[in-house]
């Protein structure tokens, strides 16, 4: 059994995008992130505009029942939210790219993956004044506004993720690690997940 596919959930400002591209790079696999989003919209024939202001519109109020996805089987689903035919639309593009090696960022994917066992599952956190440095450094977000922006970002994450996998965002059951690229550095970050998944990958 080998880790083919890290799924790397993140905190805003923690470069988490960051370690998973130089991962991929690392591993000679594809990394997945803003083009799951544009799978979608091929999908679905909204902008990625229109799906962004979708998954920021998501509070995390509802979870899809065995009888609404037993509806979407069978075709029908007609009730469903845009929100929740979006959430289905990537977790379905989500479950064919870990069909091959790869790394995936966000999307719930680990949420999404969590009963599969060939998926190394991480979460990317920082210490908050790392994080705010990195937003107004390299995000280049107005320095009186990166708090806001930073628990904004992680709200919207968490409650995404609860909305479309029933579980929350933090839940140490789903994950193999929590990395701390704040007292890591995201090299180090980068060279501790290239480790674990190259200890186990077929």
């Amino acid at each position: 059994m080998g880790y083919n596919v890290i799924a790397i959930e993140r905190e805003y400002g923690s470069g988490g995008s960051e370690i998973g591209e130089k991962l991929a790079a690392k591993l000679g696999i594809p990394c997945h992130d803003k083009e799951i989003l544009q799978k979608a919209a091929a999908k679905t024939g909204l902008s990625t505009s229109e799906l962004e202001s979708i998954e920021e519109s998501v509070t995390g109020s509802f979870l899809y029942s065995l009888y609404m996805l037993a509806s979407i089987s069978k075709g029908e689903g007609g009730g469903l939210t845009k929100a929740q035919k979006l959430a289905i639309t990537e977790s379905e593009i989500i479950n064919d790219l870990a069909l091959t090696p790869c790394v995936i960022i966000g999307r719930s994917a680990a949420g999404i993956l969590k009963e599969k066992n060939n998926i190394l599952k991480v979460f990317i956190h920082s210490d908050y004044a790392a994080r705010i440095v990195r937003t107004v450094n390299i995000y280049h977000n107005d320095s009186g506004i990166a708090e806001s922006i930073l628990r904004r970002f992680d709200r919207r994450r968490a409650d995404y993720f609860k909305a479309n996998t029933g579980a929350n965002w933090k839940d140490e059951n789903i994950y193999h690690l929590f990395v701390n690229s704040g007292k890591l550095g995201i090299e180090s970050a980068v060279d501790i997940l290239y480790t674990a998944a190259m200890a186990n990958i077929k």
